[in-house]
């Protein structure tokens, strides 16, 4: 093998070594994870993936007890208008043909003909539906922006829910306006009516 061949070899094997070093890592500590192997790969807690990096959701007693109400009351109304499914902390894979990206809604919404009959994969779609709770240790602008990112593929309305303020923001590819008194969702939940108080009822303060 010549000097130049030697070489070479020696940097395919320092490569291929680091490459098995980075695999080795635990997921949360790399950033070329892709959507495949978070979804294979029990964490200690809900994950989205942003540019291949796992960020963990790590709720509030406030923002788990808002979030579980509202899925209670939309389950409750699909109980009997039993036209899709509510769920939460469900991974989404908003961009079909991006690997290193995912997003979790707090609460989501998909319509019956648009559920995938495998329930053990990741959505490969945007939910008709999604509400996300602003902790205040959150950062808004970042929620903001990720409302965006689902109406931009294909989410209808996202709900905002602001506890400090009592309100919640309805977000549509039409515009973004603050609702205090009742939250509807006529084209998708069609005589559904949630007072923006009972979001709220029973928080300690």
């Amino acid at each position: 093998m010549t000097k130049v061949n030697e070489i070479g070899a020696v940097a395919a094997l320092n490569d291929d070594a680091n490459s098995s070093e980075e695999l080795a890592m635990p997921l949360e500590y790399r950033t070329d994870v892709t959507v495949d192997e978070l979804e294979r790969t029990p964490m200690p807690y809900p994950a989205e993936l942003y540019d291949g990096k796992v960020v963990f959701k790590m709720a509030s007693p406030e923002h788990g007890m808002i979030q579980l109400k509202i899925g209670k009351l939309i389950d409750s109304y699909l109980e009997e208008h039993a036209i899709g499914y509510v769920m939460t902390e469900t991974n989404f894979r908003l961009w079909p043909d991006l690997m290193d990206q995912s997003r979790i809604p707090d609460v989501a919404f998909v319509r019956k003909a648009r559920m995938p009959k495998n329930l053990h994969r990741f959505p490969v779609l945007a939910p008709d539906l999604a509400v996300e709770v602003v902790s205040p240790e959150d950062n808004y602008l970042a929620v903001m922006n990720k409302a965006d990112e689902y109406l931009d593929q294909g989410t209808e309305v996202v709900w905002v829910v602001n506890a400090t303020r009592r309100e919640v923001l309805v977000c549509t590819r039409h515009g973004k306006r603050s609702v205090r008194d009742v939250l509807t969702a006529p084209e998708l939940l069609p005589g559904f009516e949630l007072p923006v108080a009972k979001i709220f009822e029973g928080l300690p303060y």
